[in-house]
């Protein structure tokens, strides 16, 4: 098991986005839909690296389950927004959850999983072995890509691969 014990740089926003984290899990564990995380926060749990900004959190579930998690979401006026490329976005204010789509981003990783434990709430979370695959897909997959955007999004993930490539195990 991980255990979380230090904040990234944005603690504050850290906190509240945690919070929200836990009210999410919360209407997927009433529904018992199965979640993994992954992302900022997952590379952020291995690499223990405090400079890190953590601004969103990423997760992937099955793309199924988002008309489920969509109802409980209107009912309890949480605000999101059903993506075109697989991806269902929770919002609060400044504060964002996205849910992958588990069968479209996901299908060609090796899945193995961690616990990670953050204060006394339990999550699971892809292996670092899964998660530096991951990076690795996203870096090849936008490598040369021109779009502003996309350049952006290339250093980030390169940046957070290097960064798991640095740890043993």
């Amino acid at each position: 098991m991980i255990k979380l014990v230090h904040f990234p740089k944005n603690k504050d926003k850290f906190l509240r986005l945690i919070e929200f984290f836990r009210e999410v899990l919360d209407i997927c564990s009433d529904l018992s839909i199965p979640l993994v995380l992954n992302g900022s926060l997952a590379v952020f749990a291995y690499t223990e690296n405090q400079d890190m900004y953590i601004n969103d959190i990423d997760l992937f579930c099955s793309e199924t389950e988002f008309p489920r998690i969509m109802t409980v979401l209107e009912e309890r006026n949480i605000d999101y927004k059903l993506r075109e490329w697989h991806v269902l976005q929770i919002l609060k204010d400044d504060l964002k959850i996205e849910l992958d789509s588990m069968e479209y981003w996901y299908k060609d990783l090796p899945m193995d999983y961690e616990t990670l434990q953050i204060d006394n709430c339990q999550i699971t979370v892809l292996s670092l072995d899964s998660l530096r695959e991951f990076y690795r897909q996203g870096v090849k997959d936008r490598v040369g890509k021109t779009n502003e955007n996309e350049q952006i999004k290339y250093e980030a993930l390169k940046i957070k691969l290097e960064a798991l490539e640095k740890i043993k195990g």
